[in-house]
């Protein structure tokens, strides 16, 4: 009997080329598809830049000092339209007050702002400004103006600091949760208590409309529209200026809406990113989808960077490092990358220095920006900036 199976060898080549065959074909037909189905959500970064840095600016030359290891580091980064960088950071008055200061509580406070040419590194302007709070801020808006808040007030400058139009606001609002739109034509501002938002012209400064955190939160805008997490379920939803609230449901995240509708952020006037945690998608307000990512683990979606053109966006993404086992596990800044809209894809990606939970000054935080045209990515850490090329768009 168990002669009788014996194949020859000509035979036993033809069975062995059937069952490759065979297994060929089903690893092209089921395999195949599987993988080719799930490029389209995962994370696929090009390997981090090993480029020179263009050009690194220590703002500690011009006055800056950085803060103890247990002192929140208060420095802003961003371009302005003609791609030079203006970064700003506030100091206490008395600068031996052991005294601990909440963003709402009044203390005697400066703003410092530096306005540098990203080509070379050297000072065009600066200024100082007294503010009764020490969460102030100031913010490239329009052409070439800046946006001053100092909690209880706003002010409008022009590109040499000239203030154009200042108003006292009726109650104090939150200076680091203003926002702006992807023109920077308006911002939003934010009282202390979160419930009620107002939405500014950032020239004439006229009220465009409000919301209450009791209907949506997370509240991101254009010159237009609304987008933000709708109670009570937090879904995603927008709406037009004057307008009611309405759902915004794409298909093919329909699963996740509620964990994207979390963190919205425009990338421009028509182009909506939505991130939580690890998850990322760029949607269109008319529900296409352009990139859709899932981080591995322990990575999430953190800062986000837009440019006024439009066309690319950069998030920080985290990584949490440590022990939860000994309760000394945190969230680090691991690396920055640049998605292309045209492109649909990260197009580079830079490792950060984002600390470690082992060594101090422990954790350090990054801040990014991308300049108008999409063609430079600025990091500031430790007061020092770094500014890289970016490949050129495509046309």
């Amino acid at each position: 009997m168990l002669a009788s199976l014996t194949l020859d060898p000509e035979t036993n080549r033809r069975e062995t080329e059937k069952i490759v065959g065979r297994a060929l074909v089903l690893f092209l037909l089921f395999v195949v598809p599987l993988v080719s189905g799930q490029t389209n959500s995962q994370s696929i970064e090009p390997e981090p830049s090993r480029d020179h840095v263009l050009l690194k600016i220590d703002v500690r030359k011009f006055g800056y000092k950085p803060p103890g290891i247990e002192q929140p580091d208060r420095l802003s980064l961003a371009f302005t339209e003609s791609n030079d960088i203006v970064v700003a950071w506030t100091t206490l008055d008395d600068l031996h007050s052991k005294k601990k200061t909440r963003s709402n509580t009044p203390v005697p406070s400066h703003l410092h702002a530096l306005v540098l040419d990203a080509r070379t590194g050297q000072k065009e302007h600066g200024g100082e400004w007294p503010s009764r709070y020490l969460e102030a801020t100031i913010s490239p808006v329009g052409k070439e103006n800046f946006l001053i808040c100092v909690g209880d007030e706003i002010r409008l400058l022009s590109s040499d600091f000239t203030t154009v139009r200042d108003q006292v606001l009726s109650a104090p609002t939150t200076c680091l949760g203003l926002r702006m739109s992807p023109s920077r034509h308006s911002f939003s501002t934010r009282t202390e208590s979160g419930a009620d938002n107002n939405l500014i012209d950032a020239e004439s400064f006229q009220s465009l409309a409000q919301w209450s955190s009791h209907e949506a939160i997370h509240v991101h805008f254009t010159d237009t529209v609304l987008a933000g997490a709708c109670r009570p379920d937090f879904d995603l939803c927008f709406r037009e200026f004057n307008q009611h609230w309405q759902p915004f449901h794409v298909d093919g995240i329909m699963q996740d809406v509620k964990t994207y509708g979390k963190h919205p952020a425009f990338v421009n006037d028509t182009t909506l990113s939505t991130a939580d945690g690890g998850k990322m998608a760029v949607v269109t307000l008319e529900g296409a989808i352009l990139i859709n990512v899932n981080l591995p683990k322990k990575f999430s979606f953190t800062q986000i960077a837009t440019s006024t053109g439009g066309q690319r966006y950069a998030y920080i993404e985290t990584e949490e490092r440590g022990s939860r086992a000994l309760d000394m596990s945190s969230d680090f800044d691991d690396h920055v990358v640049v998605y292309d809209l045209g492109q649909k894809k990260a197009i580079y990606t830079r490792k950060l220095n984002g600390g470690s939970p082992w060594i101090p000054p422990f954790e350090r935080r990054n801040r990014i920006a991308l300049s108008a045209d999409g063609t430079f990515l600025a990091i500031l850490v430790d007061g020092i900036i770094g500014i890289y090329q970016l490949p050129a768009p495509r046309s």
